[in-house]
């Protein structure tokens, strides 16, 4: 089978979305499938990768961006690429990247699967200005997907709902991200971690971007409330963005000494990271921020016990006192007595993080499912 995934972004930009589909990719490609991602020749980071990588053809063209990384339209289209293709597998009906080839490929003839996501996600986000324009863009590409899709495929509940309840949409099916089976098997690298970086303390953890949606400030407050009752405490952040800004925040907070910022770092740190923590954090304050967490899965597959805000699609998979403990988004208290609960019970923590993992799902039995569905709902 000929597949063509299409986002936006991807390797060596960081994020979900990028890893989600490089992964998924991937796992078909080791299946014997010829697979191509389509992305924009803008990367974030990294060294510019176009060609063949690991069994996927990749493939870069020229597009513009509008501030925005969903705001990134397309100037070119391989018309043979996706008048060939069995289908054509768009990742996330936000970005005008993806609908404008979603659209160009469906008048070809292409079979089109839309993963939706984030479905109407900016009703809360903070800021008044992207919260009302964004209700009507996201409607708007969210119809538009709706009219192209061969495939309609979700990874949240949330958005199943969304689409059930307020679009009418039917025919729905959850499809939703896998964790690598090797991380489910490594041996723990809590020692090497510790050693690393000089740690023998409690650590509490948080992994993803450091930006305002992802509540990073609320956690360092929330680091400070625990300090008061626990010293051998430190909160170690893991993920790129803007290290002196919350590096800042935690002096004014008289926390520095208690907090360790390391940044981007590659998978096997990340890991090792996860495996010396009690628990991982999950703090974001909105819906858009969370529409599945991958590292909810990752802190999972180790065991790890899981304490997240309850926005996005978060409530959904994470249920409270049965594998993870939610707290209201943007408090800073709540968030603070859960961490300590977990520092004060660590039977709970270990039987929290033991039950999320035995929800996971891995990379290779995602990508089985969703050939099946290119099969059984497209091809045939």
């Amino acid at each position: 089978m000929r597949i063509v995934h299409v986002h936006h972004s991807y390797y060596p930009t960081p994020g979900g979305i990028e890893k989600v589909v490089q992964k998924l990719a991937e796992e078909q490609a080791r299946l014997d499938h010829e697979v191509h991602v389509v992305t924009s020749n803008i990367v974030s980071s990294g060294v510019y990768v176009e060609g063949v990588l690991n069994g996927v053809y990749v493939h870069r063209v020229k597009a513009l961006r509008l501030h925005y990384p969903d705001l990134t339209v397309p100037s070119e289209l391989d018309k043979k690429l996706f008048k060939d293709a069995d289908v054509v597998h768009v990742h996330s009906q936000n970005s005008l990247f993806n609908m404008t080839i979603a659209e160009r490929a469906k008048s070809l003839g292409a079979k089109i699967a839309v993963h939706f996501m984030a479905v109407d996600a900016l009703s809360d986000h903070p800021d008044t200005i992207v919260r009302t324009v964004g209700r009507f863009y996201g409607r708007w590409t969210t119809l538009r997907a709706l009219s192209v899709a061969d495939l309609k495929l979700v990874k949240s509940l949330r958005d199943m709902k969304i689409l059930e309840r307020r679009y009418g949409a039917k025919h729905l099916h959850y499809v939703p991200d896998g964790i690598d089976r090797e991380l489910l098997e490594l041996p723990s690298l809590e020692e090497e971690f510790r050693v690393r970086y000089g740690l023998f303390n409690n650590v509490i953890l948080y992994v993803g971007r450091l930006h305002p949606l992802k509540g990073v400030s609320v956690l360092l407050e929330a680091a400070s409330y625990v300090l008061k009752a626990v010293h051998d405490v430190v909160f170690v952040f893991v993920g790129p963005g803007d290290v002196k800004r919350y590096v800042d925040v935690a002096e004014k907070l008289r926390i520095r000494d208690k907090t360790l910022f390391l940044g981007p770092v590659d998978e096997r740190v990340k890991v090792a990271a996860i495996d010396a923590s009690t628990c991982l954090i999950l703090p974001s304050v909105c819906n858009y921020a969370e529409v599945y967490s991958l590292v909810i899965s990752e802190a999972w597959a180790r065991g790890k016990a899981v304490i997240a805000s309850s926005v996005g699609e978060v409530p959904y998979r994470v249920k409270h006192l049965v594998d993870g403990i939610i707290v209201p988004p943007r408090d800073a208290r709540a968030l603070a007595d859960a961490i300590l609960t977990l520092l004060e019970d660590r039977v709970l923590a270990k039987d929290l993080g033991a039950r999320g993992r035995e929800k996971l799902i891995t990379w290779d039995e995602i990508a089985r499912i969703s050939l099946d569905l290119y099969h059984n709902s497209m091809l045939y």
